[in-house]
This record gives structure tokens, sequence and C-alpha cells, in this order.
């Protein structure tokens, strides 16, 4: 499964419809590790089209509007939103198979996760048409 979190000072950034760059990973269930991440620069008028250009399946994040977050789903990235913390620690949850993040939420949340993600990530499982 590829993810993608937006970076602002080595943390999840405030907003992604503003934020000017996303580090992307794939999760290794396997090992409980990350393979090969690296940072990449979002094209601010294409973001959701960059996601798909680099094969992200989830996009962890703090706030997103509600056009980009349906745009991200139309096209196939499932969306985590009120995520707060730094980027280590997020991965590293996601790592060990801690998708729903609970830890994480930004304080005042109500947010529940709207994707199946958190199962599949439990189950050790790839994103669409991905294999682990």
């Amino acid at each position: 499964m590829i993810v993608a979190i937006p970076v602002w000072n080595r943390r999840v950034s405030p907003v992604f419809d503003v934020a000017k760059k996303v580090l992307v990973a794939e999760i290794d269930f396997e090992s409980g590790g990350l393979v090969a991440p690296g940072v990449h620069v979002l094209n601010p008028a294409r973001p959701a089209s960059t996601l798909t250009d680099l094969g992200v399946d989830l996009l962890v994040c703090s706030a997103i509007s509600s056009v980009l977050e349906a745009k991200l789903w139309a096209q196939g990235v499932e969306v985590v939103s009120d995520i707060c913390g730094s980027l280590d620690e997020i991965m590293a949850a996601l790592a060990a198979g801690d998708a729903d993040l609970t830890r994480s939420r930004s304080p005042g949340s109500r947010c529940k996760p709207k994707s199946s993600v958190a199962k599949r990530i439990a189950r050790g499982e790839g994103g669409p048409g991905r294999s682990v």
C-alpha cells in the first residue's frame, strides 16, 4: 500500500490543499517498515493528479477541503483526515497496522475513519490492485 502524507517541518501539514510537499512511502507489512520513502513536490494546480500519478492508495492529512477530498476518492485514493503529529510517529503507526491512527487524531476531532483502510492494514493487505 502506498501512503502519502503532506509535509511541513517533519510534521503533518495543517492543510493538504496548500501543502507544497508530500512524503510518499510503501508500507511493507511483512517487515513492518517503509519501502523507499521520499518527499515529492505537489503540483498546486493538480494535487489530486500528482498523488494518482505517484500511485498513492491512501492520503493521511490534517485538514482537506471537501471538493479536493471528493476528487481524491473519485480517483481511487482513500483519505484519512484530522490527523496531526510527527511524520515518524504516523508512519510507524501505519507500518504497525494502526490505520485508524486513533492516537494521532486532532484534538477535539469527532471524525471516524471513512474508509476500509483500517481493516486492510490490520490484515496486512495492500491497496487496490496491489499486492503486499
